[in-house]
Parts: C-alpha cells; sequence; structure tokens
C-alpha cells in the first residue's frame, strides 16, 4: 500500500498516521454511526449532506478502516516472523521446563517489551508480570491464566502447549500446597 493512500485514509477516519489499531476502530465506529445516524443532536449537520454524498462517505470509512486493518494485521503478521527467526538465530536456551521466569529470560533475549505483549495479545500488563513472577495467588482464575499463557508463548514462538501445560502443572502444584497448608490448620 503507498504511503499516500495511507494518509488519505487516516485523514478519512480524522486519525493521525501513527494512530493505534484500538484508535482506528474507535474512530471508524464513531464516524460510521455519525454518518449512519438519524440523531436529532446531529440533523443540522447531516441535512446539509445528500443521501450520495453520506453514503459516498460510508463507503470511505469503511475502505479507510479496511485497508488500515489489513495493514495492521500485516504487520503483525511480520512482527511474528520477526520474532520466530529471533527465537531461531538467538538460539534461545531449550529450557526443561517452562516457568515464568523462562518466559521472561526468554522474552528477555528476544529485547520484547512486556508492555508490548500486552498491547499485542490484548493480556492485562498486571497479568504478564505476575505470570512471569509465578505470584499465582494474583492471577486470575485457572483457565484465564492458560488462555494467557497460551498466548504470550505463540507471540514468543515458543511450543505453546508445553509452556502451557508446564505452567499450568506449576500453578496446579502452588493451588494444591496452598489448599493442603489451609487444611493443617
Amino acid at each position: 500500500m503507498e504511503q499516500d493512500d495511507l494518509i488519505k485514509y487516516y485523514k478519512i477516519l480524522e486519525l493521525e498516521a501513527d494512530a493505534s489499531f484500538h484508535e482506528i476502530k474507535s474512530s471508524y465506529l464513531h464516524l460510521k454511526k455519525l454518518y449512519s445516524s438519524e440523531s436529532p443532536v446531529l440533523s443540522p449537520i447531516i441535512e446539509e449532506l445528500s443521501k450520495e454524498k453520506k453514503k459516498s462517505m460510508l463507503a470511505s470509512i469503511e475502505d479507510a478502516y479496511h485497508a488500515l486493518k489489513e495493514k495492521n494485521i500485516s504487520l503483525e503478521t511480520e512482527k511474528i516472523k520477526v520474532t520466530h527467526n529471533q527465537v531461531i538465530s538467538n538460539k534461545i536456551p531449550e529450557f526443561e521446563v517452562f516457568s515464568g521466569n523462562a518466559l521472561k529470560l526468554t522474552r528477555e533475549v528476544l529485547g520484547v517489551e512486556l508492555q508490548e505483549i500486552a498491547l499485542s495479545t490484548g493480556i492485562p500488563l498486571k497479568h504478564l508480570r505476575n505470570i512471569e513472577l509465578e505470584r499465582f495467588d494474583l492471577l486470575p482464575p485457572a483457565g484465564y491464566i492458560e488462555i494467557y499463557v497460551t498466548r504470550y508463548a505463540e507471540y514468543l514462538s515458543l511450543d505453546a502447549k508445553r509452556v502451557s501445560a508446564d505452567y499450568m502443572k506449576a500453578f496446579q502444584n502452588k493451588r494444591k500446597c496452598i489448599t493442603d497448608q489451609r487444611h493443617r490448620y
């Protein structure tokens, strides 16, 4: 996609060229609602536009959103390829058991910030920190942890099933120890 086209799409969505995908989607939804709405508040503005002009604006908004969405998907795909190649070229150590610390060490060797993983995977930053530090008591229920660890491992181009299985085993062992201690008292 040409740089001029990208700039045009950002302008259509009333955004700066460095807008995040979240900002792109928010602006798209707002503008789509604005130009397809029959709201009395907006009627003075909307009445000035012909039906053809509104239709044209909506089509432009749709085109801009889908083009920028595709650009974002291709950037994410490229980032995953680069990360995978880094894993191979940096010879990430093979861990006998994947723990929170193993995930942290892998991430650090790759030079990836935890914030970047949070933004890309949608996992809250505090949960990623607690996963790495194995603060099991501060993590959400097991089902969420398994999903989060799997996404985290996939982002780092690791064997997600193995990482998740290892991590969940440690989580279950820790939970069992806590339960056993409570029953003793």
